[in-house]
Order: C-alpha cells, then sequence, then structure tokens
C-alpha cells in the first residue's frame, strides 16, 4: 500500500465520484487525490460498498474475507474489496457488509434541529459508525502503515477517537495522524449516548469523548463535535468559511469548541475537476465550445436550453439554478425577489433540484404563474445540470451560508456569471463586478437588487461579454489546493 519514500496518506468518506455521490464530498473525494498524486503523495482511499456501487462496472476485487471485530457488544465481519479510481491507480478500498446493501447512502431521511443544525437517522448514524470502526479495524488487520488518515465530515468524526483507542494496544496505531475535513459544520450526526456502546468506546479514554459524554447536553452525542476536539488538525473548504464558524452566526452551536481549536483549525477552498467540468469536452451539452468560439457555441446553447425548458427564444437574460432546494442555498430571500422580478422584467428563470417539500413547492408556483419565464424542473438529473451551466447567463448561488461552494466554479468554468452572497468559499473564489455579482445583507431586497443589477449588466454588452471571459479564465484547478493540503500534512508528521 505504500512506498516507504512517500507521505502516505488514508482518504475516508461516505461518498466518491464517480462511484457515488451525492453532493460535494463525493466532488472531492474523486478529484483531491489525484492532484495529491501528482504532487508525489501515496493516496488510497476507504468508503462503504454501497449497493448501488456497479461491481462489474469498476472491476472491483475482493482483498480480505471475514475481518472480525465487536460492534454493539457482538461479533461482526465484513468483506474487504478494491477498485480503482477511474483512469488512476489510486486504490479504493471497499467496506462490504450487509448495512450498505441498499442502494443510497442513507437509509432515513434528515432530521433538523434546532436553528440550521441536522442530523440522520439513527439507523444511518449507527451504519458510519461501524464503517468507521471497521476502517480501523481494517488497518489493524491489514498492518497498513500510514502516515495520515484524512476523514471528511461527520460520518467519519469518530475515526481520530477510534485511533486514538487502538493506539493504546496496537502501536502502529500510536504513529497515524489524523485530519478531519469539515465539509457543512451543520451536518452534524447527533445521536444518543448509547452510540457509544454500540460502538464498543470507551467514554473515559480519551478527552473528545469524554467531554462530549459528560457535557450539558447529558443524553446526546455530536459527532462532528467529537472530531472537531479530537483529530490533531482540523480544516474547512474555504479560507472564509474557517473564520466565520468561529462565530456564533455560523458557529452552528459549536463555535466555542471551534474556538479552542482555532490554531489547529485552517481553510483550504475546494477546486474542481477541469477535465470533467470543461465546455470544450462536455459530452452531455448542446454543442462544444472554449473561450474563443464561446460567443455563437454558447448562444446555440442558451437557444437549445430555452428550447427544451419550453421557454420562448428570447435575447433576455437566462438565470439558473442547479441546487438542492434547501433552507441553507437562500431560496427564502430567491423566491419572493424572484416574484417580483419576473412580474416586472423580461428575463428567464430555469430551476433544477429536489429538497424540501415547501421549497419544491414554491418553484411549482412560480412556474404555474410564469409559464413562458419560469422553468421548474424538480428532479436531479446530470445532463440537464451540464446543460444549465453552458446555456444560462448567471448561475444564482444566494446562499444563507456555504463552506465553499462547486457550482459558482463550474459556472464561470462555462463563462456563466455566478451571483451569489458574499459568504465561506462564495465571497473567496467571485469577484464582484469581474467575474460575477456578489451582494452581502442576507435580504429580499439585496437578493432583488442584485437580480435587477444582472439584468442591466446584460445589457451592457460590452462589460458582460469582458467579465464573461475573465471568469472563463480563472483557474480553479486542485492542483493548488492540493499544495496546502501538503502542507498540513507536513504538521502532522
Amino acid at each position: 500500500m505504500q512506498n516507504k519514500n512517500k507521505l502516505s496518506v488514508l482518504f475516508v468518506g461516505a461518498e466518491l465520484a464517480p462511484l457515488v455521490k451525492v453532493g460535494g464530498l463525493g466532488d472531492v473525494m474523486g478529484a483531491l487525490p489525484k492532484s495529491l498524486v501528482k504532487q508525489g503523495v501515496n493516496v488510497s482511499m476507504i468508503i462503504p460498498f454501497y449497493g448501488v456501487i456497479d461491481a462489474k462496472k469498476f472491476k472491483t476485487k475482493l482483498v480480505k474475507k471475514n475481518i472480525k471485530f465487536n460492534i454493539d457488544g457482538q461479533p461482526a465481519k465484513f468483506d474487504l474489496y478494491q477498485t480503482f479510481l477511474p483512469g488512476t491507480k489510486i486504490i479504493i478500498f471497499l467496506v462490504k457488509h450487509k448495512l450498505f446493501i441498499n442502494k443510497d447512502i442513507y437509509v432515513g431521511g434528515r432530521r433538523y434541529m434546532k436553528g440550521r443544525v441536522y442530523s440522520r437517522s439513527i439507523g444511518d448514524i449507527e451504519r458510519f459508525v461501524f464503517f468507521s470502526k471497521a476502517v480501523a479495524e481494517t488497518i489493524r488487520s491489514m498492518k497498513w502503515k500510514i502516515d495520515v488518515v484524512h476523514a471528511h465530515d461527520w460520518h467519519t468524526a469518530l475515526l481520530p477517537t477510534f485511533i486514538d483507542e487502538y493506539s493504546l494496544e496496537d502501536k502502529n496505531f500510536s504513529n497515524i495522524k489524523t485530519l478531519f475535513t469539515i465539509h457543512n459544520l451543520a451536518n452534524q450526526g447527533i445521536s444518543s449516548l448509547d452510540i457509544v456502546d454500540y460502538g464498543g468506546l470507551h467514554h473515559d479514554l480519551t478527552p473528545a469523548l469524554m467531554e462530549d459524554y459528560y457535557d450539558k447536553d447529558g443524553d446526546k452525542i455530536d459527532m462532528m463535535k467529537i472530531g472537531i476536539l479530537s483529530a490533531d488538525l482540523i480544516n474547512t473548504v474555504s479560507p472564509s468559511y474557517a473564520k466565520e464558524i468561529l462565530t456564533k452566526e455560523y458557529g452552528e452551536k459549536l463555535e466555542t469548541y471551534l474556538l479552542r481549536r482555532k490554531k489547529h483549525l485552517f481553510g483550504i477552498v475546494n477546486g474542481i475537476d477541469l477535465d470533467l467540468f470543461n465546455p470544450n469536452k462536455d459530452k452531455f451539452i448542446y454543442k462544444k465550445y472554449n473561450a474563443k468560439n464561446r460567443k455563437i457555441n454558447k448562444q446555440f446553447n442558451k437557444q437549445a436550453l430555452q428550447a427544451e425548458m419550453k421557454l420562448p427564444k428570447e435575447d433576455v437574460p437566462v438565470l439558473g439554478l442547479v441546487s438542492r432546494l434547501v433552507n441553507q442555498k437562500g431560496l427564502d430571500i430567491l423566491v419572493p425577489a424572484l416574484d417580483k422580478l419576473l412580474a416586472k422584467q423580461d428575463v428567464q428563470v430555469i430551476i433544477l433540484g429536489t429538497g424540501q417539500p415547501e421549497h419544491e413547492q414554491a418553484f411549482k408556483k412560480l412556474a404555474k404563474k410564469y409559464p413562458t419565464k419560469l422553468s421548474a424542473n424538480i428532479t436531479f438529473n446530470i445532463a440537464m445540470a451540464q446543460k444549465i451551466y453552458a446555456g444560462s447567463d448567471f448561475f444564482l448561488m444566494p446562499s444563507a451560508f456555504e463552506p465553499c461552494g462547486l457550482g459558482q466554479m463550474m459556472a464561470m468554468r462555462y463563462g456563466t456569471l455566478p451571483l451569489v452572497r458574499a459568504t465561506g468559499g462564495l465571497k473567496d473564489t467571485v469577484k464582484h463586478s469581474i467575474t460575477g455579482i456578489v451582494f452581502k445583507k442576507y435580504t429580499q431586497t439585496a437578493m432583488r437588487k442584485a437580480l435587477e443589477q444582472a439584468i442591466r449588466l446584460y445589457k451592457n454588452k460590452v462589460k458582460f461579454n469582458k467579465m464573461v471571459s475573465t471568469a472563463m479564465r480563472q483557474d480553479f484547478s486542485w492542483d493548488q489546493s492540493a499544495k496546502e493540503y501538503i502542507k498540513l500534512y507536513k504538521k502532522l508528521i
């Protein structure tokens, strides 16, 4: 598994594109390792072997059968498979067990807590505690020599604690350092105290688990909190978000603990896969294009998109939104602002996504009210998403908070100007009046003014085209981000 002369890192997460993906975490897991390997890091990865993963397509093979350990006070076993990240020699290990036989990553829905915090069903939390312990057991069983375990989000937030406990009996674990990446602080993985017994952990052996076990909550364990307190280093997916989460406004009730770890907290902006998100190679869009032929071929994409969405082929600004339809994405200020805009302005809006029923219904109502101006596609389809990136003039991301965001970078790659709120990674990646439109206040008024500014900009063709050209030249490759991650790894060893 390891080249002795290279830094060795094990990526651990719940999803990994293209094998299995729900959101941005899958994109990061599938792209960042490629750039790290190019820069000399030995990377391997491990995820659950979900039923949705196509074993034939990805040519999986058995590595070790019946790896035994205890979970929930009972003997258990799992099988370890492997495949390769497509187009690379990077090994992906897969933990196979009946808990992951479902066709979906999650077996239950979200549980919304106070404020913006949400969790998952107890069944899902148990599944990922099982997975985290299985990863530790795999390291022991396979005798892997690893410098850094890079754990991602709440699903693997207990892994640093498992490693700490395993190190008390196995010297190999005492040399393993941990980096915990927070992709979305609001998604926390909250359970009752008995999850500690389920995982076979000892709440008096490690400070982080001890603190959460005995804190004032009394009956809850927060995976995210334990990850923050237990990992050797922590990072978020943009510099601005790393600063924001130290405040009460964005800290999601964990700012006290993050402030304690401030010296160990870093922000590294995500990149995107430039081969995958490339209008000159994209097989999903109507006509491929690049910076040189953009004006003609992007216009072709726009008109083809209008036709497919059953909107008039008019020379009006087209605003696209590809998103989970959830509170985080700023839909409570966007919908009323769009309602007023569509009543007065010649503009078209194309929506793609699924999410909370109230947001889905709000867009359906707008589509009925303005059938020639707004197309609401309450579904998710990768091909349609790419067509919206290529065929829109502006891309909407008015988020209440946004750890990094990938949509704004993808949009710029396709010559579509992002319209975003100045928060998190949006603030770090979009330059107002240079590569997009940025507004600050989270209000309907500020949202409406930003939309009106987009319409004025569209009419100013000289400035509009200059901004589009500048946006397309932005470098959002993973290479720079990989350099920053390597710095963190080297801090650890």
